[in-house]
């Protein structure tokens, strides 16, 4: 203990306290003992503490070692510690910083702000200046004991501190919180469609949550070509879920390969995908010659002929419909790319039935059909 000062004890009995005195160890000569002494000492008590203020100055304790014994309010004592008076000052302690607000660490969404409020404690002194940091926050640093809204944009993981100043120039310890910013992902299917001018077809587009990201993600589409337009439904997800986009062509929208960009925007994060939509051309078919006589047992041809329209690149593939009993078919070859011919060939057997036949023969790609009435007569 130095003169003048005071010390503090952490005691669960602190209200129960009556007294608190300094006695002076004896020392002997001959019969008289000239060094011993009982000196009480003022103190305060609160909740779990006890401070006990020193003698001001040596005249009323020399300095030295003492028995310090704490009196209850039955005048029991407690057992004796030893402390020792002394010239000097004790040296300062830190302080302690606390953060109030947020309780605990915290995930929030992108965008999303969060309040925050500390307070600082100096056993021997006064608080003196606060400060704050936010990494990853806006504002980045306070030094407001209670600086408020801090808002977390970029998704990650940062660490809040707070760090409190005594007036003599002691730091605390800093205390943190954990911010952990969510963010989510967003996938589509399929990878590509393929559709004809004024048709349409649909997406599936799907947001999964990252690190406990519960925003809601709003959805748009860029890259459509001229004459198409685009819908989702639902138009936003929240937390997790699908929607589906679904894309009309027009007459007007033009043959080939399209990427499409498809977004997600939950506060100032945006995820994107891409998937592709593939316009075909038409095509046409022309048969020659358009009717045949054949006999029985025999077998007869047509040229069927591809004809693209523009920006058509195929495949067709062909067949044939309501052939008469006894009636084969084959084409040679089974397939056109672009454009081309293909050799029909029909063979009859002796037993099928003299008469006329109405035939269809049949092209067809990507999702389109192209017909053309033959006839065969057998005679």
């Amino acid at each position: 203990m130095y003169y003048g000062h005071g010390l503090q004890v952490q005691t669960p009995d602190a209200g129960q306290i009556q007294s608190v005195v300094l006695v002076r160890p004896g020392s002997q000569t001959h019969a008289f003992d000239m060094d011993q002494r009982l000196v009480e000492l003022s103190f305060t008590t609160a909740s779990g503490s006890l401070t006990v203020s020193a003698p001001p100055t040596p005249y009323i304790a020399p300095p030295g070692y003492y028995m310090l014994f704490v009196l209850n309010s039955a005048g029991v004592p407690s057992l004796a510690r030893f402390v020792r008076l002394a010239y000097g000052t004790p040296a300062n302690q830190a302080p302690t910083a606390t953060i109030a607000s947020p309780a605990s660490n915290v995930t929030v969404n992108p965008g999303g702000s969060i309040s925050f409020t500390g307070s600082g404690a100096d056993p021997d002194g006064t608080v003196a200046s606060y400060a704050w940091t936010f990494a990853g926050g806006s504002p980045a640093a306070s030094t407001q004991a209670a600086p408020g809204a801090v808002t977390y944009s970029t998704p990650g993981s940062y660490t809040a501190s707070l760090i409190v100043t005594d007036n003599a120039g002691a730091a605390s310890v800093a205390a943190t919180r954990t911010i952990t910013v969510a963010d989510f992902s967003l996938s589509a299917t399929p990878a590509s469609r393929s559709v004809l001018p004024a048709a349409g077809t649909t997406y599936t587009a799907t947001v999964a949550p990252i690190t406990g990201f519960t925003g809601t993600v709003a959805f748009d589409v860029v890259g459509l070509p001229a004459g198409a337009s685009a819908a989702f439904t639902p138009a936003s997800v929240s937390s997790a879920g699908s929607t589906t986009l679904a894309v009309s062509t027009s007459a007007a929208t033009p043959v080939g390969t399209h990427p499409l960009t498809i977004t997600g925007t939950s506060g100032p994060i945006t995820r994107s995908t891409t998937v592709t939509l593939s316009v075909a051309g038409s095509f046409s078919l022309s048969v020659s010659p358009p009717s045949r006589t054949v006999p029985r047992n025999g077998n007869t041809t047509y040229a069927v002929t591809l004809v693209p329209g523009t920006g058509f690149t195929g495949p067709v593939t062909f067949s044939i419909s309501a052939l008469p009993q006894n009636v084969t078919a084959r084409f040679s070859p089974t397939s056109v790319t672009t454009s081309g011919t293909t050799t029909l060939t029909l063979d009859t057997k002796k037993n099928v039935a003299p008469g006329t036949y109405a035939l269809t023969v049949s092209g067809t790609s990507n999702g389109q059909v192209r017909s053309v009435p033959i006839t065969l007569i057998v005679q």
